[in-house]
């Protein structure tokens, strides 16, 4: 890998990315950043902080493991931010609220003037749904939202196998709510340099959306094993989507063309290391709470609002939040609960009775 650190279009230096959430994606982009010569500090938590700082970020490729000595700390107490620092919001989706809250109002220092990083720093959002750049717009003034595509996966504390090859992943990149202005551009260059496959877009929200109808179809191995009638329901679930999305005002067409060139990042077996599955998938399997309410339960929200129904999508929403609160394994639901909820059975059965 390089290390070049690249200036952005204004000429500035890239600053240091201070990266809140050290999963899968967080811990990718903060050991990318690293490694290009980019100033970053990653926020963990538990004891892939502990991990973290005893012996640094076992970071798998396909071109073999690196020990990567990322900087980490437990939160804002262990971090004076400067006017430079690009804040990265790496949390899953449900936790987004709480890490917003509390980064928002920590004081930036310049010139011994203390202003609040809400008003002053930019915050990347690296989040599935639709849901967090409000919540970050209710606070931060500037926020650059994202599609992520990376197939990295974390559910031992202290390592992440991130299988992209040659790049680490792809993003696609727009200062929220619209436009591809120069915070989006900055981020893109920084993230070119760390070797990831970049696309700024001037309307972010319909890529998101794009995403989200991935999601409903992806995720469902957090709860079934792979088969045809697996593949139905997502299906489904995303012709569901469809008319709520729709009927709340989004467009899911994308008038931008998709000049990112995905074979630059395409997904490499990593040996000894087999992907277990989506990030929900992986959520369950370290007994952690899963995203399935911002993104199943985002459509559940939209058809609400707009005087519809999406029953499938309850239904689904209700399965993953339940198996989460019980640290069920992941994959555990049988086939039959599929038929049932296709209506192929006639016999709908009590969620109690298969959880």
């Amino acid at each position: 890998m390089h290390t070049t650190t690249l200036r952005s279009n204004h000429g500035e230096m890239a600053g240091r990315y201070v990266v809140v959430g050290a999963g899968a994606v967080g811990a990718t982009v903060a050991a990318q950043l690293h490694l290009a010569g980019t100033d970053v500090v990653l926020i963990a938590r538990g004891s892939n902080l502990d991990v973290l700082r005893a012996k640094g970020l076992r970071y798998m490729r396909p071109d073999g493991v690196r020990m990567v000595p990322v900087p980490v700390a437990a939160g804002p107490g262990e971090v004076t931010l400067r006017p430079d620092d690009v804040l990265v919001l790496a949390v899953k989706s449900q936790n987004a609220e709480e890490a917003i809250a509390e980064w928002a109002w920590q004081p930036v220092v310049d010139d011994d003037e203390e202003r609040p990083a809400a008003t002053t720093l930019p915050l990347v959002l690296m989040q599935n749904g639709l849901d967090t750049a409000r919540t970050a717009l209710r606070r931060f003034a500037t926020v650059v939202d994202s599609v992520v595509l990376s197939g990295a996966s974390h559910v031992r504390p202290g390592e992440v196998v991130s299988p992209g090859s040659p790049l680490a992943g792809g993003f696609y990149l727009g200062d929220a709510p619209t436009g591809a202005g120069e915070h989006a551009q900055r981020i893109a260059v920084d993230l070119r340099a760390a070797e990831f496959a970049v696309q700024v877009v001037p309307d972010i929200a319909r890529w998101k959306v794009g995403k989200l109808l991935a999601n409903l179809w992806w995720n469902l191995d957090a709860l079934y094993r792979r088969s045809r009638l697996r593949s139905k329901l997502g299906d489904a679930l995303c012709a569901e989507a469809e008319v709520v999305l729709e009927a709340a005002g989004y467009d899911q067409r994308t008038s931008t063309p998709d000049e990112l060139d995905r074979s630059w990042f395409e997904s490499v077996d990593v040996p000894g290391h087999r992907r277990g599955g989506s990030s929900t998938w992986q959520s369950l399997a370290r007994g952690g709470s899963a995203e399935g309410d911002y993104l199943y339960g985002e459509i559940v929200l939209l058809a609400r609002m707009n005087g519809l129904r999406a029953p499938l999508n309850e239904a689904v929403q209700a399965r993953l939040a339940t198996m989460a609160q019980r640290h069920q394994r992941p994959r555990s639901l049988p086939m039959s609960d599929i038929a049932d909820l296709l209506g192929y059975t006639g016999v709908a059965r009590p969620l109690a009775a298969l959880l």
